[in-house]
């Protein structure tokens, strides 16, 4: 084979040598250039959550004095529902209707509470916390609900429906309605039902009142003062024992 000539070795020569520049620039050039992409975009990013920062921060003390105001008006609604539905506070409850209306309730009906919210994680079921869950199938001290999923580090959301019948004058029912409606335990009526019983001349019908409860954060609800007259600790009185002497003889 004949040497190759010399403008064949000069074109090796410049060939050889755009490789030399070209492979330097494809493996170390470009991923410089990729770096520093990245490093220009997480800078632009930086600096515009910094501009925003910044935004917030002349009106730092505003927002304190929001985030305080708006914290006390929650707390208050919260503070306007008891923390559990304890039955025996319901019982004295529809006994001081009764007592103030000359009201009679022939028949109440005790409901199971329920979990129906979680404040900040939306309805029953769709709950989901930091902190420990608690799941059950039926309600027992408040802390669980007949069918839901309890959140520990919130306030959730408590339910119980009562259906009663009722008895009494018609004005006395508006005026039981009235005051079911706007008392301050926390109640809804749900459905009322009413006839006349003509022998009695007494109105008379069913309701499902509806009352709520909000537990969490160590809330706590004084239970009913429940004064029962539970009788005497011996139904025969105190009766005197004679003392016999009995004699045997073999």
């Amino acid at each position: 084979m004949d040497s190759i000539t010399k403008g064949q070795r000069n074109l090796l020569l410049f060939i050889l040598g755009i490789a030399i520049l070209v492979v330097p620039i494809r493996f170390f050039a470009m991923d410089n250039f990729s770096a520093k992409k990245d490093l220009e975009s997480q800078k632009n990013d930086r600096q515009t959550y910094y501009n925003e920062l910044k935004a917030k921060d002349a009106n730092r003390q505003q927002y304190i004095e929001d985030t305080e105001k708006y914290t006390k008006q929650y707390q208050e609604v919260i503070a306007k529902f008891p923390s559990e539905l304890y039955q025996d506070n319901t019982i004295m409850y529809l006994q001081g209707v009764k007592d103030k209306y000359k009201f009679n309730f022939p028949s109440v009906t005790m409901g199971e509470e329920t979990l129906f919210y979680t404040l900040g994680s939306g309805a029953a079921g769709d709950v989901t916390t930091t902190d420990t869950t608690v799941t059950t199938d039926a309600a027992t001290d408040g802390t669980a609900s007949t069918d839901g999923t309890v959140s520990t580090d919130g306030y959730n959301c408590y339910s119980a429906s009562f259906p009663v019948t009722y008895e009494g004058d018609y004005k006395d029912i508006k005026d039981v309605i009235d005051y079911i409606k706007t008392g301050d335990y926390r109640m809804t009526l749900d459905e009322v039902t009413i006839a006349f019983n003509d022998q009695t001349g007494k109105y008379e019908g069913d309701m499902t009142i509806t009352s709520y409860a909000v537990n969490g954060e160590d809330r706590t609800t004084d239970h009913a003062d429940v004064n029962v007259q539970i009788g005497t600790n011996n139904i025969f009185g105190n009766p005197t024992v004679k003392s016999t002497t009995s004699t045997s003889a073999e």
